[in-house]
């Protein structure tokens, strides 16, 4: 969980809260593919006129960036310096150039994945500004706070057991970024513990090639990690 800033200052300076408009409706209906790249595949396929470059898919996941930025703006993570939303950006690039996923409703979900779990923010929030299924992806993507941990939990894992492919390697994104962070960290052993039990489940879950191939660069990236010196460095805060 991040951490919020405690620093302090002797001058209050009050900022207004920016506008966020949500993305127009065609730019949505390009982020619905479930399990394939159809959303983005409907923008670049040729249909006779050029299409605006306001109205690409590129404009979502801009969004997403943005949104999120705002949201986790006062958040660190454990070392109380790293910017929170540095996760955000490494487990989005994680799933775009290491797991080569480049479904538009994917990104944006784990561009948003910890906005609703680590902000003052309800899914329908997202729903409105991102459309049904991201808001659906980043919801399954959440922990219920209001539930006891054992319980949210065990929520958490029949949720990710039971969701869409696209959901599952957005989560391995997560667990691959968690993992390299937290090298030499004391977060560590709990983190690979973790991650190899989710690891676990998913291997008979994922059928695609693409979901295959995460799983593999996460589990290669785990034995690594045990195998090395990496796994016995000095610890620190993760």
């Amino acid at each position: 969980m991040p951490r919020r800033s405690n620093s302090k200052k002797s001058t209050k300076i009050i900022r207004r809260e920016p506008t966020i408009l949500p993305p127009k409706a065609e730019l949505l209906a390009n982020a619905g593919a479930i399990e394939s790249n159809l959303g983005l595949l409907n923008w670049l396929t040729p249909q006779g006129a050029p299409k605006s470059e306001l109205h690409s898919p590129t404009q979502i996941i801009l969004q997403a960036f943005r949104y999120s930025a705002l949201k986790h703006r006062q958040q660190t993570l454990a070392d109380g310096v790293t910017p929170y939303f540095v996760h955000v950006v490494r487990v989005c690039w994680i799933l775009r150039d290491v797991f080569q996923i480049k479904d538009t409703a994917t990104i944006a979900a784990s561009i948003l994945h910890d906005v609703v779990e680590d902000t003052n923010t309800a899914v329908e929030e997202i729903e409105e500004l991102f459309g049904k299924t991201i808001a659906n992806y980043v919801d399954l993507l959440t922990k219920d706070p209001a539930l006891p941990k054992r319980q949210r939990d065990r929520d958490y894992d029949e949720k990710l057991l039971n969701a869409p492919e696209p959901v599952q390697i957005a989560k391995l994104a997560d667990l691959y970024d968690n993992l390299s962070r937290r090298i030499g960290t004391t977060r560590l052993p709990s983190t690979i513990k973790n991650a190899r039990r989710l690891a676990a489940k998913f291997e008979r879950l994922l059928t695609s090639r693409r979901g295959r191939a995460a799983l593999g660069r996460v589990q290669r990236l785990i034995s690594e990690i045990e195998s090395s010196e990496l796994g016995r460095q000095p610890r620190r805060k993760a």
